[in-house]
Protein backbone atom coordinates (compact mmCIF):
# COMPACT_ATOMS: atom_id res chain seq x y z
CA UNK A 1 0.00 0.00 0.00
CA UNK A 2 1.52 3.30 -1.04
CA UNK A 3 0.32 6.86 -0.65
CA UNK A 4 1.45 10.08 -2.24
CA UNK A 5 2.33 12.53 0.49
CA UNK A 6 1.43 16.17 -0.10
CA UNK A 7 0.79 19.18 2.08
CA UNK A 8 -1.09 22.19 0.80
CA UNK A 9 0.08 25.64 1.80
CA UNK A 10 -2.05 28.73 1.69
CA UNK A 11 -3.82 31.49 3.53
CA UNK A 12 -6.36 30.03 5.93
CA UNK A 13 -10.01 30.12 5.00
CA UNK A 14 -13.01 28.94 7.00
CA UNK A 15 -15.21 26.19 5.60
CA UNK A 16 -18.50 24.61 6.63
CA UNK A 17 -17.28 21.06 6.13
CA UNK A 18 -16.58 18.49 8.84
CA UNK A 19 -13.53 19.50 10.90
CA UNK A 20 -10.42 17.62 9.72
CA UNK A 21 -8.48 15.31 12.03
CA UNK A 22 -5.82 18.01 12.35
CA UNK A 23 -8.32 20.80 13.17
CA UNK A 24 -6.30 21.91 16.21
CA UNK A 25 -3.47 22.76 13.85
CA UNK A 26 -5.69 25.46 12.32
CA UNK A 27 -5.52 27.52 15.53
CA UNK A 28 -3.12 30.36 14.63
CA UNK A 29 -0.02 31.06 16.68
CA UNK A 30 0.60 34.86 16.86
CA UNK A 31 3.54 36.29 14.93
CA UNK A 32 6.84 35.31 16.58
CA UNK A 33 5.06 33.93 19.66
CA UNK A 34 6.61 30.59 18.73
CA UNK A 35 9.95 31.92 20.00
CA UNK A 36 8.68 32.50 23.54
CA UNK A 37 10.20 30.24 26.19
CA UNK A 38 12.81 28.63 23.93
CA UNK A 39 16.49 29.49 23.42
CA UNK A 40 17.59 30.91 20.03
CA UNK A 41 19.99 27.97 19.67
CA UNK A 42 17.27 25.38 20.17
CA UNK A 43 14.89 27.16 17.81
CA UNK A 44 17.61 27.39 15.14
CA UNK A 45 18.35 23.65 15.42
CA UNK A 46 14.70 22.73 15.00
CA UNK A 47 14.34 25.13 12.08
CA UNK A 48 17.32 23.54 10.32
CA UNK A 49 15.84 20.06 10.68
CA UNK A 50 12.40 21.00 9.40
CA UNK A 51 13.70 23.21 6.60
CA UNK A 52 15.47 20.11 5.28
CA UNK A 53 12.38 17.95 5.83
CA UNK A 54 10.09 20.37 4.01
CA UNK A 55 11.72 19.67 0.62
CA UNK A 56 10.81 23.21 -0.45
CA UNK A 57 13.49 25.40 -2.06
CA UNK A 58 11.40 28.56 -1.69
CA UNK A 59 9.44 30.11 1.18
CA UNK A 60 6.08 28.44 1.72
CA UNK A 61 4.53 31.89 1.85
CA UNK A 62 5.68 32.52 -1.72
CA UNK A 63 3.12 31.88 -4.42
CA UNK A 64 3.68 28.54 -6.16
CA UNK A 65 5.35 26.73 -3.27
CA UNK A 66 2.27 24.49 -2.78
CA UNK A 67 3.81 21.06 -2.56
CA UNK A 68 6.10 20.95 0.43
CA UNK A 69 6.74 17.24 0.69
CA UNK A 70 6.24 14.39 -1.70
CA UNK A 71 7.00 10.91 -2.92
CA UNK A 72 5.60 7.46 -2.30
CA UNK A 73 4.90 6.24 1.21
CA UNK A 74 4.96 2.48 1.58
CA UNK A 75 2.99 1.21 4.59
CA UNK A 76 4.96 -2.03 4.51
CA UNK A 77 8.38 -0.37 4.82
CA UNK A 78 8.68 -1.96 8.25
CA UNK A 79 7.00 -5.28 9.03
CA UNK A 80 7.00 -4.61 12.79
CA UNK A 81 3.96 -2.90 14.29
CA UNK A 82 6.31 -1.09 16.66
CA UNK A 83 9.00 0.12 14.33
CA UNK A 84 12.62 -0.25 15.43
CA UNK A 85 13.82 2.04 12.65
CA UNK A 86 13.17 5.32 14.45
CA UNK A 87 16.27 7.15 15.69
CA UNK A 88 16.73 6.68 19.45
CA UNK A 89 13.32 5.02 19.71
CA UNK A 90 11.34 6.01 22.78
CA UNK A 91 7.96 4.57 23.79
CA UNK A 92 5.71 6.22 26.38
CA UNK A 93 2.13 6.83 27.38
CA UNK A 94 1.52 10.57 27.58
CA UNK A 95 -1.22 13.23 27.50
CA UNK A 96 -1.45 16.00 24.87
CA UNK A 97 -1.41 19.22 26.96
CA UNK A 98 -0.45 22.09 24.64
CA UNK A 99 0.64 23.03 21.12
CA UNK A 100 1.90 25.88 18.97
CA UNK A 101 2.90 26.32 15.34
CA UNK A 102 6.29 27.56 14.17
CA UNK A 103 7.29 29.25 10.91
CA UNK A 104 11.04 28.88 10.35
CA UNK A 105 13.13 31.98 9.70
CA UNK A 106 13.59 30.97 6.05
CA UNK A 107 9.81 30.33 5.84
CA UNK A 108 10.60 27.04 4.11
CA UNK A 109 9.00 25.05 6.94
CA UNK A 110 5.93 25.31 9.12
CA UNK A 111 5.68 22.77 11.92
CA UNK A 112 3.77 22.25 15.17
CA UNK A 113 5.33 21.62 18.55
CA UNK A 114 3.08 19.46 20.74
CA UNK A 115 3.67 19.26 24.48
CA UNK A 116 2.99 15.88 26.07
CA UNK A 117 3.08 15.10 29.79
CA UNK A 118 4.63 11.64 30.12
CA UNK A 119 2.94 9.05 32.28
CA UNK A 120 4.68 5.71 31.79
CA UNK A 121 7.94 4.93 29.99
CA UNK A 122 8.28 1.61 28.13
CA UNK A 123 11.51 2.44 26.35
CA UNK A 124 13.87 5.41 26.57
CA UNK A 125 16.80 5.80 24.18
CA UNK A 126 17.20 9.56 24.64
CA UNK A 127 20.37 9.23 26.69
CA UNK A 128 18.97 11.61 29.31
CA UNK A 129 19.98 10.89 32.89
CA UNK A 130 16.58 11.68 34.39
CA UNK A 131 13.51 9.56 33.70
CA UNK A 132 10.95 11.01 31.28
CA UNK A 133 8.11 9.94 33.59
CA UNK A 134 6.20 12.95 34.91
CA UNK A 135 8.02 15.33 32.56
CA UNK A 136 6.91 17.38 29.57
CA UNK A 137 8.35 16.44 26.17
CA UNK A 138 8.04 18.13 22.78
CA UNK A 139 6.78 16.09 19.83
CA UNK A 140 6.94 17.81 16.45
CA UNK A 141 4.66 17.19 13.46
CA UNK A 142 4.78 18.96 10.11
CA UNK A 143 2.14 21.59 9.35
CA UNK A 144 0.29 24.22 11.35
CA UNK A 145 -1.07 27.76 11.28
CA UNK A 146 0.61 31.07 12.10
CA UNK A 147 -0.06 34.79 11.90
CA UNK A 148 2.43 36.51 9.59
CA UNK A 149 4.06 39.89 10.14
CA UNK A 150 1.43 41.59 7.97
CA UNK A 151 -1.38 40.13 10.11
CA UNK A 152 -2.52 37.52 7.61
CA UNK A 153 -3.09 33.95 8.78
CA UNK A 154 -1.07 31.32 6.96
CA UNK A 155 -1.57 27.56 7.14
CA UNK A 156 0.09 24.34 5.97
CA UNK A 157 -1.86 21.10 6.22
CA UNK A 158 -0.34 18.21 8.13
CA UNK A 159 1.10 15.34 6.11
CA UNK A 160 0.22 11.68 6.52
CA UNK A 161 -2.79 12.15 8.81
CA UNK A 162 -5.45 9.43 8.99
CA UNK A 163 -8.82 10.90 7.93
CA UNK A 164 -10.64 9.66 11.04
CA UNK A 165 -7.92 9.78 13.67
CA UNK A 166 -4.92 11.79 14.81
CA UNK A 167 -3.48 13.04 18.09
CA UNK A 168 -5.90 15.42 19.84
CA UNK A 169 -5.60 17.88 22.75
CA UNK A 170 -6.37 16.46 26.22
CA UNK A 171 -6.21 12.85 24.97
CA UNK A 172 -3.79 10.25 26.30
CA UNK A 173 -1.74 8.09 23.92
CA UNK A 174 0.69 5.27 23.57
CA UNK A 175 3.41 6.96 21.51
CA UNK A 176 6.28 5.49 19.52
CA UNK A 177 8.74 8.32 18.91
CA UNK A 178 12.19 9.04 17.55
CA UNK A 179 14.42 11.34 19.60
CA UNK A 180 16.57 14.05 18.00
CA UNK A 181 19.27 15.32 20.34
CA UNK A 182 20.09 18.26 18.07
CA UNK A 183 16.98 20.31 18.76
CA UNK A 184 15.88 18.23 21.77
CA UNK A 185 12.60 17.03 20.29
CA UNK A 186 10.79 13.85 19.36
CA UNK A 187 9.67 12.99 15.86
CA UNK A 188 6.17 11.53 15.71
CA UNK A 189 6.16 7.87 14.74
CA UNK A 190 2.97 6.01 15.66
CA UNK A 191 0.19 6.47 18.20
CA UNK A 192 -2.78 4.75 19.79
CA UNK A 193 -5.41 6.71 21.73
CA UNK A 194 -5.85 5.13 25.19
CA UNK A 195 -8.20 7.78 26.63
CA UNK A 196 -11.29 5.56 26.59
CA UNK A 197 -9.51 2.59 28.19
CA UNK A 198 -9.23 0.75 24.86
CA UNK A 199 -6.39 1.32 22.39
CA UNK A 200 -7.39 2.86 19.06
CA UNK A 201 -4.94 3.43 16.21
CA UNK A 202 -4.40 7.12 15.41
CA UNK A 203 -1.48 7.05 12.96
CA UNK A 204 -1.33 5.77 9.39
CA UNK A 205 0.93 2.77 10.08
CA UNK A 206 -0.97 1.78 13.22
CA UNK A 207 -4.26 2.06 11.34
CA UNK A 208 -2.84 0.00 8.47
CA UNK A 209 -1.86 -2.85 10.81
CA UNK A 210 -5.29 -2.70 12.48
CA UNK A 211 -7.23 -2.77 9.21
CA UNK A 212 -5.23 -5.73 7.94
CA UNK A 213 -5.70 -7.78 11.10
CA UNK A 214 -2.02 -7.74 12.05
CA UNK A 215 -2.21 -5.55 15.15
CA UNK A 216 -1.35 -6.77 18.64
CA UNK A 217 -2.28 -3.37 20.10
CA UNK A 218 -5.41 -2.02 18.44
CA UNK A 219 -8.54 -2.85 20.43
CA UNK A 220 -6.85 -4.18 23.56
CA UNK A 221 -7.75 -2.85 27.02
CA UNK A 222 -5.33 -0.52 28.76
CA UNK A 223 -4.87 -3.00 31.60
CA UNK A 224 -3.48 -5.46 29.03
CA UNK A 225 -0.96 -2.97 27.67
CA UNK A 226 1.96 -3.79 29.98
CA UNK A 227 1.85 -7.49 29.12
CA UNK A 228 1.51 -6.85 25.37
CA UNK A 229 4.33 -4.28 25.35
CA UNK A 230 6.63 -6.64 27.25
CA UNK A 231 6.04 -9.29 24.60
CA UNK A 232 6.43 -6.83 21.72
CA UNK A 233 9.68 -5.36 23.02
CA UNK A 234 11.06 -8.80 23.77
CA UNK A 235 10.90 -9.51 20.03
CA UNK A 236 13.45 -6.73 19.54
CA UNK A 237 16.03 -8.33 21.82
CA UNK A 238 18.97 -10.24 20.25
CA UNK A 239 18.49 -13.98 20.55
CA UNK A 240 21.26 -16.36 21.71
CA UNK A 241 23.85 -13.61 21.65
CA UNK A 242 23.15 -12.75 18.01
CA UNK A 243 23.52 -9.13 16.97
CA UNK A 244 20.42 -7.20 16.04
Amino acid sequence: MALLVFASAGFAQSTGSKPPADAWMKEPTPYLAWNNGISPELRAARNRFWDDASMSDIPLTQEGSGRVSGGSYDMTWDSSEISDRLPNRTIVTATFTNHRSVLSVSERALYSEVTFRVDKVYEDNTGKEESLAGRDITVIVYGGTVVLKDGKTFSVDAVMVPPDGFIQPDHKYLLVLGYHKDGDFFGYGDSWDVTSGTLRATSLRAEYFAQNGHSALNGIKVDQLDAVMTKQLLKDQPQNGASK
